[in-house]
């Protein structure tokens, strides 16, 4: 019953969406959506050590996620869309709309694929947090109408991060006789990844299929 409830609520968030398609919001919506995933997959957090911090990025996590779910539709909600748009003319319609995501989604995905090395550790939650901080600090980007987003605290967040990624930088450096520059941590590669992901996606336009309208319209003649 609760889960019928929260498709209702994610499928009249997405009609609501689809009132006027902008290429734009939904290219940042499907961003946001991949944000969404990644807090998702949060597990357990190996770092930061100091207990106040984790508590910090606990509280954090949660809120963002929490404001998300409200008011983006979630992972979840766009594979059941494309999964079932042939069972009802509401999912029809709904996935017509929103088709460009599906693009926009694989092309994140596919980018994150290619950069994360098999069987390396990866740091979900920070990967999520660098993506808002490389789209909004490095490449000037705002996130419209989600005033949240634009004014949530991700720099202090990142601040406890780049700490802890000093420490064990430093602890490495000692361990392996290196200096602290040479040691490329998980954390790098977080935030690696974020900036190149950002990057090719804010480059990536997606390109209506013609060939669909002109078929149907010489079917027409």
């Amino acid at each position: 019953m609760e889960k019928n409830k929260d498709l209702n609520k994610q499928l009249d968030l997405v009609l609501k969406q689809c009132e006027s398609i902008n290429l734009r919001k939904l290219k940042l919506d499907t961003l946001l959506i991949i944000v969404n995933h990644l807090l998702s997959d949060y597990q357990k957090m190996q770092l930061p050590k100091d207990e106040n911090d984790t508590k910090i990025i606990l509280s954090h996590i949660r809120n963002l996620k929490e404001y998300l779910d409200n008011n983006i539709i979630t992972p979840k909600t766009m594979i059941y869309i494309f999964q079932n748009e042939n069972k009802s003319l509401l999912l029809k319609k709904i996935s017509t709309n929103i088709q460009p995501m599906r693009a926009y989604y694989k092309f994140l995905t596919s980018i994150f694929s290619s950069k994360l090395e098999k069987g390396s550790y990866w740091i979900p939650e920070l990967l999520a947090f660098s993506l808002i901080y490389n789209y909004k600090k490095e490449f000037g980007k705002s996130f419209g109408s989600y005033d949240f987003i634009d004014n949530f605290p991700v720099e202090k967040i990142l601040d406890i991060y780049n700490k802890n990624n000093i420490a064990v930088k430093k602890e490495l450096a000692t361990k392996e006789n290196k200096s602290t520059w040479e040691i490329k941590t998980s954390l790098d590669q977080m935030y690696d990844i974020s900036e190149s992901m950002i990057n090719k996606y804010i480059n990536y336009n997606f390109k209506i299929n013609t060939k669909r309208v002109s078929k149907s319209r010489k079917k027409r003649r």
